[in-house]
């Protein structure tokens, strides 16, 4: 059987609020962390990076619409203006049972999208505090989904913080060693020869 593994894909995109999130990190002369431009991140289940899991929007324009989606580093969102895009991919070697436990665990999240909303308020409390999050049932934003699903899976992440408190550059540094890529989005060696239309805002 085909050995397979789960990628962690921490993500800027060349979007308003990541141009935003990317100032602000550059303007800080005080508490720069490691990856603190990435704005995102996502779970995948394979090395192509076109199924992959997060909490994000559902319509390119409407950043209000969020929920559990797939994601594609080809389209939507992260087509827009790929070229100046970054993505950093880490590769979580698995076993067979690892692999197969992480997968029923993120298909039991699938299974249930329409009851898991996007957690606006444990975001702005943690972008306004830094440390603090706020967490409710069924509400996650995307890295307090992802370091939830690895702790389930069995990945020992962040000990005595609650998912609420990760951030999206406190995953990239904590799993930075089993980086395979970092780069632009359109440099991705597995990223499609025929690559699709870029989009502008």
């Amino acid at each position: 059987m085909e050995k397979k593994d789960i990628y962690v894909v921490a993500s800027y995109t060349d979007t308003v609020p990541g141009k935003l999130i990317t100032a602000r990190a550059k303007l800080k002369f005080w508490n720069r962390y490691d990856g603190d431009t990435y704005s995102h991140v996502s779970l995948s289940r394979d090395t192509k990076l076109n199924q992959m899991v997060s909490l994000a929007r559902k319509e390119l324009h409407n950043p209000f619409n969020s929920g559990l989606i797939h994601e594609d580093i080809r389209k939507d969102i992260f087509a827009i203006n790929p070229q100046r895009s970054k993505i950093a991919v880490m590769k979580l070697g698995t076993t067979e049972e690892q692999f197969q436990k992480i997968s029923d665990i993120i298909d039991s999240y699938w299974q249930r999208r329409e009851e898991i909303h996007f957690n606006y308020a444990g975001l702005i409390t943690l972008l306004l505090t830094g440390n603090i999050g706020y967490a409710r049932e069924n509400s996650f934003f995307c890295s307090q989904w992802v370091t939830t699903v690895l702790r389930q899976a069995g990945y020992p992440l962040f000990p005595g913080k609650k998912p609420q408190q990760i951030r999206p550059f406190d995953i990239y540094i904590a799993l930075k060693k089993y980086l395979i890529y970092e780069g632009l989005t359109v440099d991705y060696p597995e990223y499609y020869d025929e690559k699709p239309k870029v989009k502008t805002l």
